[in-house]
């Protein structure tokens, strides 16, 4: 029996283009075309790169524009914090998140993946450029890879791996900063990192995993571990933009040699430049696959040899497979319209939902110590409830709060503090400790407004059900 899958030559679709059908790496030696598509798609990177170095010091009113803070228990997102009994706010986020990629897909094909996702923006604009400067073009990066290791290769695989480290460790430093903040990152965790375990242990994982998946992992991030470009293929339809190859006029493929007046043939020479600048390895002559990441390289390649051919650019282009069948393309249709109105409603809801958002946020707690009866030092008969409550302050002001309950109730508060201090969008747990006369409870279970009321006069109001022991 034999110990692979066998498959033909033209299985596309069950044989990956970088791992061979025994399931060995195959390593892609990718070329670059630098044409028009990829001079945008570069500038558009370097943007994004940009962006991301500089989002952990970026502020909106003194609150970081992205920031996850585990030992606050925090999430911010443009100024605003977010806490675990926000969770309303995460599956508005995540809703419009994942209605929005059905439309950007409808629309636009995989745009994501070809020009905004992190993991090819630093790949293909970064890695792999630095991979180009220290070990010479695709061709030569083959023949050396199929070669002996000589002195000059193992100095240029370590100048690459000493790039490779640094651009790593810049990235790493960046997201170390989105966790435990700018100010701590720069007077603490860089100046002593072991006053910072957690966050060196953070920076160390992050830097392996950035130099492994960058240096030997790469396209195989995208074909086989992410799912969200196995979403986002699925949810693709004939009139998606997408970066396909017209067959009608390419078709029959022939190399230039082998043409004359015998050999009928399209505008495809076959010469497969297509394949060797694509960053996953596929031939995108075979039709949408789930490997291809719309990044329009494969557009670059066949233009550049269209032009040297004297042919029509846009063999390979930006088009919907109703294009390809001879339709037009239709922008507005029901699944897009339905899911315009549908991102349009949650981020109607979402803004508005911010822009009401209560600035003290009272949730409880389950109650580890049952009411009680007893008796006050005046004889009175009172039921004693712990109220473990968490107070979180949602508008960046530092308040003075006090607990109060409606008077005709006849309740005692009692508090370690009679003032409670909250500082700005800080959280704290109090334990007050309530005793209501017993006449004042009644026979059954009632539930009676606890006030949380700040010094500004800003006012939370927290439930308290009172019922017998």
């Amino acid at each position: 029996m034999s110990g692979h899958i066998e498959s033909s030559p033209d299985d596309y679709r069950s044989v990956l283009a970088s791992v061979d059908k025994r399931g060995r790496r195959r390593w892609l030696h990718v070329h670059l075309v630098a044409r028009r598509w990829w001079w945008r798609r570069s500038t558009l990177s370097v943007l994004l790169i940009g962006f991301y170095l500089v989002l952990p010091f970026l502020e909106i009113g003194g609150h970081p524009v992205l920031r996850i803070d585990f030992p606050g228990g925090r999430f911010w997102l443009l100024g605003h914090a977010f806490r675990p009994e926000d969770l309303s706010y995460l599956l508005l986020l995540l809703l419009l998140g994942i209605v929005g990629t059905l439309l950007a897909v409808a629309l636009f094909g995989r745009v994501f993946c070809g020009w905004l996702c992190p993991h090819n923006v630093f790949l293909e604009q970064v890695f792999r450029r630095i991979e180009r400067w220290t070990q010479g073009s695709a061709p030569a990066r083959a023949r050396a890879a199929a070669g002996p290791w000589t002195a000059a290769r193992v100095g240029r695989a370590l100048a690459k791996w000493l790039l490779f480290a640094v651009v790593a460790g810049a990235l790493a430093n960046a997201m170390t900063a989105l966790f435990i903040g700018p100010h701590t990152f720069r007077g603490g965790f860089l100046v002593d990192p072991l006053a910072h375990p957690y966050a060196a242990v953070f920076w160390t994982v992050f830097f392996g995993l950035i130099l492994f998946n960058f240096g030997w992992f790469r396209e195989q991030t995208c074909t086989i571990v992410c799912p969200y470009g196995r979403l986002q293929s699925v949810m693709l339809d004939p009139q998606s933009l997408v970066v396909a190859y017209d067959a009608r006029r390419g078709e029959p493929r022939l190399p230039l040699p082998q043409r004359g007046p015998a050999a009928p043939a399209g505008d495809c020479i076959d010469c497969k430049l297509c394949v060797a600048v694509c960053p996953t390895g596929i031939d995108i002559r075979n039709g949408n696959q789930l490997e291809c990441l719309h990044c329009t390289a494969c557009i670059d390649a066949c233009d550049q040899v269209m032009a040297k051919t004297a042919r029509p650019l846009g063999l390979i282009g930006y088009r919907s497979e109703a294009e390809l069948a001879g339709g037009q393309r239709r922008w507005l249709r029901p699944r897009t319209i339905l899911y315009a109105v549908v991102a349009a409603v949650l981020l109607a809801v979402l803004a508005l939902r911010l822009a009401h958002r209560e600035p003290l946020l009272v949730s409880g707690q389950r109650m580890d110590v049952l009411p009680q009866r007893t008796t006050t030092v005046d004889g009175v008969a009172v039921v004693r409830y712990v109220v473990p409550l968490v107070i979180s302050e949602r508008a960046g002001v530092a308040r003075t709060l006090r607990l109060e309950l409606p008077a005709e109730l006849g309740a005692r508060i009692v508090l370690q503090f009679p003032v409670i201090a909250l500082p700005a969008d800080g959280r704290v747990e109090v334990r007050p400790v309530i005793d209501v006369p017993e006449d004042r409870i009644g026979d059954g279970t009632r539930s009676v407004p606890l006030r949380i009321a700040a010094a500004d006069g800003t006012v939370a109001v927290f439930p308290l059900r009172l019922g017998r022991p």
